[in-house]
């Protein structure tokens, strides 16, 4: 049938050329129209069955080879956000001297029904329960992950936090400890990313939060165990169900010696990594750099979690989140808040709550839990930041999105105003029948 249709394509202009009745000629026409409607179905049909692999085309995107079925544009968008982020790993760690032929491989899924089996058959590599990994293996190496479901902005996270670990291999090997390796990770993960500027030093309130109550009921993770974890034991207490204080305790320690006690640990920080670098075994590279006296530093760290801030950025990013799906969700119901005010009661009266999972740290945000409706103030901001929830206003928008509006209501508009280094504000996405279902949440 391929054949036959690249024929009749090739073939039907000539042979057009050189009947002369017109009935014929109409014939003709139709004839060679339903064969190639007909080829054009069939390349369809055998372009579906093809395995992810052999349907995604790979291409280089400056320091990247992507692979991937997402929209080209989608792609380009990644590539870009890839390559500015490891110009930032290359910028703050420039002291460390790659010392593994660095393979800058990315596979981008857009379904995570390709993304388990693909990375399961080809490359060995069991993927259950995760948005995305760096992995090395014999049959290969790359950064993989999916991007169905989820919002702009967490896709982000993990090529940030993901993409340090394929920068890591290339400048450490496997010799950067679990707690530095998964720290400084989710210390890149957490930055902000506005236009070609990055913000660094974001605190998590979740996270913090668990850290605070975990020194206060002496159930933190010992730091001698934490510096001496190898990277087999780390994977065992996160298959334990102990996953979220490990990620989360490894974070606060990169971010205690880059930025507490007034960042006097920053330089002894980078002799640190310097000495892992060159081969030094861990326990050898922390004394050396930061002092034998473990006891020392897991009191001062301790000192310095229980006074510890967080930010507002990184706060409104995930509150953002909880936000839109809730009224995501009351949209549903036909329930669309003027007021944040009146989104708070809506949800709270649902009782609401949204599951969220990121590199092993779990959460079920809660209506009831008053903070989810604020942002904190933090050093950057000069006023208080705030959540804004108002209606969209049909009359305003042009004629054809105004008959969308009228036909499927899009639920309140969420936005922040006073929030540095830029507000956030909702983006609604509708379907192809005209219906919201999805959103991005876009930096202003």
């Amino acid at each position: 049938i391929l054949d036959f249709g690249f024929w009749i394509g090739q073939c039907a202009p000539v042979l057009q050329s050189k009947i002369q009745n017109p009935k014929s000629k109409i014939v003709l026409s139709i004839a060679s129209a339903l064969v190639l409607i007909l080829t054009c179905n069939v390349l369809a049909q055998r372009q579906a069955q093809l395995s992810w692999w052999d349907r995604s085309p790979e291409a280089r995107f400056g320091h990247y080879v992507i692979k991937s079925d997402l929209p080209t544009e989608q792609v380009r968008d990644i590539a870009q956000h890839m390559n500015l982020m490891d110009g930032q790993y290359a910028g703050l760690l420039a002291f460390v001297p790659v010392r593994v032929e660095e393979k800058m491989n990315v596979l981008a899924f857009s379904s995570q029904s390709d993304y388990q089996p693909t990375l399961g058959a080809r490359f060995g590599v069991n993927a259950t329960a995760s948005g995305g990994m760096f992995f090395v293996t014999s049959a290969g190496t790359a950064l993989a992950f999916f991007t169905e479901g989820l919002p702009q902005q967490r896709i982000q996270h993990v090529i940030q936090h993901e993409g340090f670990h394929q920068f890591a291999y290339s400048r450490f090997g496997d010799d950067l400890p679990p707690w530095a390796n998964e720290g400084l990770a989710e210390f890149f993960g957490q930055a902000i990313i506005v236009g070609n500027t990055m913000t660094m030093g974001q605190c998590n309130p979740r996270v913090l939060i668990r850290l605070q109550r975990a020194v206060d009921a002496d159930t933190a993770i010992p730091m001698s165990r934490m510096l001496s974890l190898p990277s087999i034991a780390w994977g065992e207490n996160l298959r334990n169900g102990e996953a979220a204080l490990y990620y989360a305790q490894a974070w606060s320690m990169v971010q205690f010696l880059v930025y507490g006690e007034n960042g006097t640990h920053a330089s002894a920080f980078d002799t640190y990594l310097k000495h892992i670098n060159s081969g030094l075994p861990a326990h050898e590279a922390f004394s050396r750099a930061l002092g034998p006296d473990i006891a020392d530093f897991e009191s001062r760290w301790k000192k310095w979690i229980l006074t510890a801030q967080p930010s507002a950025f990184v706060s409104a990013m995930e509150r953002i989140e909880f936000l839109s799906e809730g009224a995501l969700k009351l949209n549903r119901r036909g329930i669309r808040p003027k007021s944040l005010e009146e989104l708070k009661r809506a949800l709270q009266e649902l009782n609401f709550e949204y599951a969220m999972t990121s590199h092993g740290m779990q959460a079920t945000l809660q209506a009831s839990d008053e903070s989810m409706f604020e942002i904190p103030k933090d050093a950057l901001c000069r006023d208080q930041p705030v959540f804004v929830v108002d209606r969209t206003k049909p009359g305003s928008l042009p004629l054809r999105m105004r008959k969308l509006e009228e036909a499927h209501p899009s639920p309140s508009r969420i936005t922040t105003n006073g929030l540095v280094p830029r507000n956030l504000a909702v983006r609604w996405i509708r379907n192809e029948d005209g219906e919201i279902d999805r959103y991005n949440i876009e930096v202003r």
